[in-house]
Formats: structure tokens, C-alpha cells, sequence
């Protein structure tokens, strides 16, 4: 008998993932670094879906079994050093990331000017009354997110434009999604695992300008990462 309804539906949806890009290829240095990681934000990790980046050579299964231990989940490579590799683990290959990248926070200086009040029209908002729980993602397309609750730890907040947390951000926030490098993270209570504007981010422990508990902002300045308190 012919089947009469679809086996497959296929719907259109942003995922988030992470890029990793490998600095040092030796396996005592990636198991260290991925231990701090996992003390400093161990509900980040869990279930973070990464692509993979090298100019180096590398043990590619050594690294994924590295990753998948920490609780990090691998679905690509970057097109690269790790392609042949990346076919016979059956990961997907996917183009070289080509917007500008940063581990370290820039010094603080002043502020560029914020968005005009036309521009900021343009843009609609997606509002989030409830709490962002851990393991939970939310995603406002084309438009700026405010959260007026906690997002917990694990939990991740994204937009395609600014993101404003009017509680404690105790997660990731990631504003620009789709590379506005004007926008900005704003939290009235600054405890993030991860912050990012445009793909340029940094974890807990590079977030030297920003104290916990603070409330502060994120943008960008010449292709770096400003974290500093909103007086």
C-alpha cells in the first residue's frame, strides 16, 4: 500500500555552533585547556554543538573523543587542514569562517555611538517573559531579544540584533547572529558563561573588564570585544 502521508519534513531553523579553532595541536595542551573549561563552565559545555578549525596538522578522532568527553559535540570542519580527515569521520565540511575572530577582550575605551533611534526602529523585538532555563535556546530573527528574567546557567540567548537581559545572565548571549557588528549584549547582572557580537566572543575566563554581578554591556571596536559596566 502506498503511504500516504510524508516520512521527512524539513523546516528551516538557525543552529548555533560554536567554532574551535585549534592554536595547539598537542594533546597535552587541548585536554588541559578543555579541563579548565570544563571547571570554569561545565553547563556551557555540555551539549555545545562545535565546527572545527586548523591550519595544523592533527589526530583528528584523538580530538573528537577529546571533546565529546567534555561534553562538547562536533558536526563539521572547517574546510582546511582537517577536510580528508573530517569525510572519513563522516563530519561535514563546511567553509573557512571568514569574519574576524578574538579570545582576549579589548582595553576598554570609549564607547562608539550607539544605534540611532531610526535604525533601532527598523528592527523589531522579540520579548521573553519566563526564565531561559538551562539547556533551553532562544532565538530572535532579524530582530533585538529581551529577556525581563534570569537566563541560567547553560542556557543560551541569541539575536540577530542586540540582546538585553534584565536579569541575572548567568549563560551565553550571542548578539548579531548573522554578523551586525553594531550590535550589543546588555545585562543589568553580568555573570556570563560566553558573550559574543557578530561571532567574535569570549568565555568566563577572558572577561577581564567586567565583574560579576555588574551591570554591563558587550560590543565591538575595531573588529575586538569590548566588555565594560554601564554606569
Amino acid at each position: 500500500m502506498a503511504r500516504t502521508t510524508a516520512a521527512l519534513e524539513l523546516k528551516g531553523r538557525m543552529l548555533s555552533a560554536t567554532r574551535i579553532r585549534v592554536l595547539d595541536a598537542a594533546p597535552d595542551a587541548i585536554a588541559s585547556h578543555l579541563a579548565d573549561l570544563k571547571r570554569q563552565m561545565p553547563q556551557a559545555l555540555k551539549g555545545m554543538v562545535a565546527v572545527l578549525e586548523s591550519d595544523l596538522p592533527l589526530d583528528l578522532p584523538a580530538l573528537l573523543a577529546a571533546l565529546r568527553e567534555a561534553g562538547i559535540q562536533p558536526v563539521g570542519v572547517a574546510d582546511g587542514a582537517l577536510t580528508a580527515a573530517a569525510v572519513k569521520a563522516g563530519l561535514a565540511v563546511l567553509p573557512k569562517d571568514t569574519r574576524p575572530r578574538a579570545a582576549e577582550p579589548a582595553p576598554a575605551p570609549a564607547a562608539p555611538a550607539p544605534t540611532t533611534a531610526q535604525e533601532a526602529s527598523r528592527r523589531s523585538t522579540r520579548v521573553i517573559t519566563e526564565p531561559v532555563r538551562s539547556g533551553q535556546q532562544i532565538y530572535a530573527e532579524d530582530a533585538d531579544l529581551v529577556v525581563l528574567s534570569a537566563v541560567s546557567p547553560g542556557a543560551e540567548v541569541i539575536a540577530d540584533g542586540c540582546v538585553h537581559v534584565y536579569g541575572p545572565l548567568r549563560g551565553r548571549a550571542l548578539a548579531g547572529a548573522r554578523g551586525d557588528d553594531k550590535a550589543r549584549v546588555f545585562a543589568r547582572r553580568f555573570e556570563a558563561e560566553l558573550v559574543a557580537i557578530a561571532g567574535v566572543y569570549a568565555v568566563a575566563d577572558q572577561i577581564k573588564n567586567a565583574k560579576n554581578g555588574e551591570a554591563t554591556q558587550a560590543y565591538l571596536q575595531h573588529g575586538k570585544l569590548v566588555i565594560e559596566p554601564l554606569h
